[in-house]
């Protein structure tokens, strides 16, 4: 097998031949330079590799690596909990077309008795990620694909036996997960004048477990990215490029609206959101019935959307608690962007249009 590299050195020539084999050929690497980002993942490392060959290739010339954290309180609080790199790996290995588009996996690897990980991907450049900065229109070219995605896998119960994905009714990982938030909560409200909605919803959560997931277990399900937000993403530019979507490491067997309270949430500013979000959450529903899910109405999507905001919430009160808020606020900040309104306020407040708690009371 070959070694996982940590470090841009680790990238060698004969590495990248013996993991390339099966894609090229007679063509050999002849050269590759590479280079950590400054900027980190917040759950990996990133390398830049640009590469060479000893004749043309379809090979691509510029690849993006994924590798393991060098922060021990990542590996720590998150990956040996939530168990993301195998998640990752896993999906790219068993799900080469999956209905939304994907980088190019050329290699992956995972040793779980270390949480060494490496992806190795084609470059999505010149196609951007916008970041915390993400437009209206960006947000609804990303919610317009979704309705393809869900539909492929609409109540496909090969899904079910993917251990790896994160299930339903698995019960284990929504306890962690409603504790986390709900400690994630308290945390946050230090940095925030009132954070109490999100806090009564995640405790509520916490306490009421088994009958919220009860509820959900009778929605009908797809595979769901789980964490569909903006740093996710890559969108085309004047110079070219495809969307595309990155960073499976929360694969889920949920109700699909779950991704799109994710993005809708907490991407896109309150006004915008009460603005557009009729006519989104309509073609999201249409979109399905185009492709051939009938059974399904506005009514209930809805609901289901008032459980991701929920979800998507959870998501954020557990970064609150394990993950250093600097690097969102510098982030943001660079961005021009209120890091408090994208990190936990936008959600709130759609929580609170969309009664939330209430609704979860009555489950």
């Amino acid at each position: 097998m070959p070694t996982i590299p940590r470090r841009p050195e680790d990238f060698t020539n004969d590495w990248l031949n013996e993991v390339l084999e099966p894609h090229r050929g007679n063509t050999v690497v002849t050269k590759c330079d590479a280079k950590k980002l400054d900027t980190p993942g917040q759950t990996a490392e990133v390398i830049m590799l640009s590469v060479s060959y000893d004749k043309p290739s379809d090979l691509p010339s510029r690849m993006v690596a994924k590798v393991t954290s060098e922060d021990p309180e990542i590996i720590t609080h998150l990956i040996a909990n939530y168990d993301q790199y195998r998640r990752e790996t896993s999906f790219y290995r068993e799900f080469p077309d999956i209905g939304i588009s994907v980088p190019r996996c050329l290699h992956q690897a995972h040793d779980p008795a270390t949480q060494d990980f490496v992806l190795l991907m084609n470059d999505l450049a010149p196609a951007i990620c916008p970041s915390w900065n993400i437009t209206p229109n960006q947000i609804e070219l990303a919610l317009a694909a979704l309705p393809t995605f869900h539909a492929r896998w609409w109540n496909d119960d090969s899904l079910r036996q993917k251990d790896w994905m994160v299930q339903f009714d698995e019960t284990p990982f929504f306890a962690a997960a409603f504790e986390a938030g709900r400690r994630g909560a308290g945390v946050a409200q230090k940095n925030y004048d009132d954070a109490e909605t999100s806090l009564a919803a995640l405790r509520y959560a916490e306490e009421n477990r088994d009958s919220l997931l009860k509820w959900v277990a009778s929605r009908p399900f797809t595979f769901v990215h789980g964490d569909y937000h903006a740093k996710q993403m890559f969108f085309p530019t004047d110079a070219g490029g495809d969307f595309a979507v990155i960073d499976w490491q929360f694969p889920r067997v949920a109700p699909g609206a779950w991704d799109f309270a994710r993005l809708q949430g907490m991407c896109m500013q309150t006004i915008d959101r009460r603005s557009l979000e009729t006519r989104l959450m309509s073609s999201y529903v249409n979109g399905l019935k185009r492709e051939g899910i009938n059974d399904y109405n506005q009514s209930e999507f809805e609901d289901d959307y008032r459980f991701g905001l929920l979800m998507s919430q959870t998501v954020m009160c557990v970064a609150h608690a394990d993950t250093d808020m600097n690097i969102f606020k510098k982030e943001c900040g660079a961005l021009g962007v209120d890091w408090q309104d994208a990190m936990l306020l936008r959600t709130q407040t759609a929580m609170e249009d969309w009664d939330v708690l209430d609704f979860l009371r009555q489950l």
